[in-house]
């Protein structure tokens, strides 16, 4: 039923919105809430699939592991490049191969994130789920919903 490459293509087309971007990078930015995490949910919400708040409690847990060891230190080694090493002269090269390295990582999460969600036993068939509001405050979760039209 899950499959890692399906999650994928859903969290990049609904990610290619400019409004979508705007409002889960504030969610990481000012909420410390997690990108993947939020776009996991609302992708359950889309298979008519319901977590439990213990469920999402979690998934919150694999993100925060990763997070702190893999892509918070990442994302500060490529923002020190960003700041420090814009005249090297092969800065653009290095910027684009830090930045597919994150993607990778970003994939990675999402990997750690389907599998755990495969040992859940899932509630399925359910009639329009809201799984994000077990994990972003209400305003957040109708700026979400109002971004993706």
């Amino acid at each position: 039923m899950l499959s890692r490459d399906a999650f994928w293509q859903y969290a990049c087309t609904i990610y290619q919105n400019e409004q979508v971007q705007q409002v889960l990078l504030e969610c990481q930015d000012r909420h410390d809430k997690n990108v993947n995490l939020c776009l996991l949910l609302d992708y359950l919400s889309y298979l008519n699939v319901q977590l439990t708040e213990q469920q999402t409690c979690e998934l919150e847990a694999v993100v925060k592991q990763i997070d702190r060891e893999l892509l918070v230190p990442y994302r500060a080694t490529r923002k020190q490049a960003k700041t420090r090493y814009q005249a090297y002269p092969d800065y653009q090269q290095l910027r684009a191969s830090l930045l597919a390295t994150e993607l990778e990582l970003e994939k990675l999460q999402q990997h750690h994130l389907i599998e755990h969600v495969k040992t859940f036993s899932l509630q399925d068939h359910v009639k329009d789920p809201k799984n994000l509001l077990h994990y972003l405050p209400k305003s957040l979760y109708t700026r979400f919903q109002h971004a993706k039209l």
